[in-house]
């Protein structure tokens, strides 16, 4: 055997891609100091990953289903609200999950049904979406060269890899006030708190991870005259996440969801209800990666001594890519009873399909919403129905593994008539994807026997081109070099083609 010399090669491969679909049911108690549910009108949902755990052949979720439930009071007829948090857990199992495995998951609720068992019990059934894609972080050694007397020969490729350098979550709290405006009736209570992460910047410096956005919390709340009002407050943040071995070149990315939103109530100077203030707990994810281009040898051939080169083939995360697009989906709804005025819409964006069509991710879906509204007799109504889109993500003919996100960002509304309004939803694709690339690379060496019928011991010969051979193969097969082959024919370019005849030099002695 040859001596050989060796260089680490360290990249991340996809391990497993995997959807699950599961179903969270829960019958909700009405608290004690809460009245009795006279009609459910619609439940605010939203889910979180709490913990994921990889072992061989599982991967194991705990999550929690955070609920706003609003519904009309048996006791007067007025909009109350309960909220509630379910937990639930999942298991994948599949032989072929590496306990090795970092996680990157993201979870969606994509349908929610709710109805009243009795007065002082709900019945709420939630298909909850998880997207879990597997990563492994892998340590290759390859051959980079040989002992002089071998005289190698080695056709190289440049191969771009990636590979995760860490990863961490942190949680923030964060604290805001914000104040009705002047002249208007104060608070009673808050119905209803929607909220919008919108990460601004993400910085890595050495082992740390710095984020900074805000938080845009819209507030939807019932004042004292009866009146519904809306009240915006922005929460901004500034955190780090340790990541040992982060370094400021490295790439980073980040998951931020909500956990947990308070609203309190709190007087004035005049000893008024006009004052919110906002407590929110957020929690942030983040993984840093490094990408790094290497020339490697993918191909060798001794011209003093006859080697063999064992070769491996691998399928490798070659980058991260991001990719966002914004859409607007506009429907007119004609309402079952005229309305006096609309109070608020609750919408849960549903992915059906997706696939990736040359340079576009095409994405399939439904926006499942609820509108409130007072009907011209006072009374709080609720309207339920579906609304079918289609939109794509420009991702620049990249293929690989996918993590999809679907974010109402804004709606807006306008009423063209007694029965009938005009809904606008501003909708966010996020699409990251996971570019993979398959690639050889040598791992060894290996001396065999000259070939019985070639002794390599030729003078001069006259080769002619065949169908798809490069310089590279005809160098390989007589065992010269490609720069001899070049020279020898006073070629300008190291590209050759079929039927070229080529002066074949003697080989090394």
């Amino acid at each position: 055997m040859p001596q050989v010399y060796k260089d680490m090669l360290e990249f991340d491969l996809a391990a497993g891609t995997y959807d699950a679909q599961i179903l969270v049911e829960s019958d909700i108690i009405v608290p004690e100091n809460e009245p009795d549910v006279l009609a459910l009108l619609t439940v605010n949902p939203r889910t979180y990953i709490e913990g994921v755990f990889v072992t061989d052949g599982k991967v194991h979720f705990e999550g929690k289903l955070a609920l706003d439930i609003l519904y009309i009071s048996e006791k007067n007829g007025e909009l109350e609200r309960i909220e509630k948090h379910i937990d639930y857990s999942h298991v994948i199992e599949e032989e072929e999950i590496d306990r090795r495995s970092r996680s990157v998951v993201l979870a969606n609720v994509e349908n929610i049904d709710y109805k009243v068992i009795n007065s002082r019990k709900i019945n709420i059934k939630a298909v909850v979406r998880i997207q879990c894609r597997l990563f492994v972080s892998e340590k290759k050694e390859i051959v980079v060269g040989a002992e002089d007397s071998v005289k190698i020969q080695s056709l190289k490729k440049n191969v771009k890899l990636m590979h995760t350098v860490g990863q961490n979550s942190a949680e923030v709290f964060l604290k805001g006030k914000v104040k009705v405006p002047e002249g208007e009736s104060p608070i009673e209570k808050v119905i209803k708190t929607d909220n919008v992460i919108k990460p601004e910047e993400i910085k890595i410096t050495d082992n740390k991870v710095v984020v900074q956005g805000n938080v845009d919390c819209n507030i939807l709340y019932k004042s004292k005259e009866g009146q519904f009002g809306n009240l915006e407050c922005d929460l901004n943040y500034a955190n780090f996440i340790d990541i040992p071995g982060a370094l400021s070149y490295m790439s980073a990315k980040t998951q931020e969801e909500i956990l947990d939103i308070n609203t309190t109530v709190v007087e004035d100077e005049k000893g008024e209800s006009t004052i919110l203030d906002v407590e929110l707990t957020m929690r942030i994810k983040a993984f840093v990666t490094e990408t790094e281009e290497r020339e490697i040898p993918v191909d060798a051939y001794g011209t003093k001594v006859y080697i063999q080169p064992i070769k491996e083939r691998f399928k490798a995360v070659e980058s991260l890519q991001p990719f966002k697009s914004q859409f607007v989906v506009k429907t007119n709804i004609e309402l079952p009873s005229p309305l006096k005025r609309f109070v608020d819409v609750v919408v849960i964006p549903v992915v059906s399909d997706y696939s990736m069509d040359v340079d576009k991710l095409v994405i399939e879906g439904i926006l499942d919403y609820t509108i409130l509204y007072v009907s011209e007799e006072g009374n709080i109504k609720a309207y339920r129905d579906e609304y079918p889109f289609r939109t794509f993500v420009e991702a620049e003919k990249v293929q690989g593994v996918v993590l999809l996100d679907i974010k109402v960002s804004h709606v807006s509304y306008e009423i063209m008539a007694m029965k009938e309004i005009e809904l606008k939803f501003v909708i966010d694709s996020l699409a990251d994807i996971f570019v993979e690339k398959e690639f050889e690379a040598i791992i060894d060496l290996k001396e065999i026997d000259a070939p019985r019928e070639k002794e390599n011991n030729h003078s001069i010969i006259v080769y002619m081109v065949q169908r798809d051979e490069t310089l590279w193969d005809i160098a390989k097969r007589y065992r010269v070099n490609v720069e001899d082959l070049i020279s020898a024919n006073e070629l300008k370019e190291d590209k050759v083609f079929e039927g070229m005849k080529l002066i074949v030099p003697s080989g090394d002695e």
